[in-house]
């Protein structure tokens, strides 16, 4: 095992779950933010991430919109509507880029709506605004 990985391990950063149904962005996006010291937890649908919000409060959730089942926006007025978790941070990161979009995504309480393709470094920096590692 690295330094690196060690030093992960040794001291967790703040938790941020992601939630999106394809497979290679819950990874980029987890590899982004593991290695500037988030602890990093993803769920592939909102459903799931609903069942790993009942056990955690993180310090920020990330979420396309567009999903099979429950959308993102589903899942973020669930979360604002819960009094243990309506302080989350959301960040929408989807495909959906209109005006309409942007407003709903604002309207339903996200701090930050980011389309994608997208740059992990601007996705990075949101996450540091509003809840940095300490990395």
């Amino acid at each position: 095992m690295s330094t690196a990985n060690t030093k992960a391990l040794a001291k967790q950063g703040p938790l941020v779950l992601v939630v999106d149904d394809d497979p290679s962005i819950l990874r980029v996006v987890e590899m982004l933010l593991a290695r500037n010291g988030y602890t990093v937890r993803t769920a592939a649908s909102g459903e799931l991430a609903l069942k790993t919000l009942s056990s955690m409060v993180p310090a920020v959730l990330i979420t396309d919109v567009q999903m099979p089942g429950m959308s993102g926006y589903d899942l973020c007025s669930v979360v604002k509507s819960d009094a243990r978790l309506q302080n989350v941070p959301v960040i929408f990161l989807t495909a959906q880029g209109s005006p309409q979009d942007y407003k709903a995504g604002h309207d339903l309480g996200a701090v930050v709506y980011m389309t994608k393709p997208f740059k992990p470094e601007k996705l990075l920096h949101a996450v540091q605004l509003v809840a940095p590692s300490g990395a």
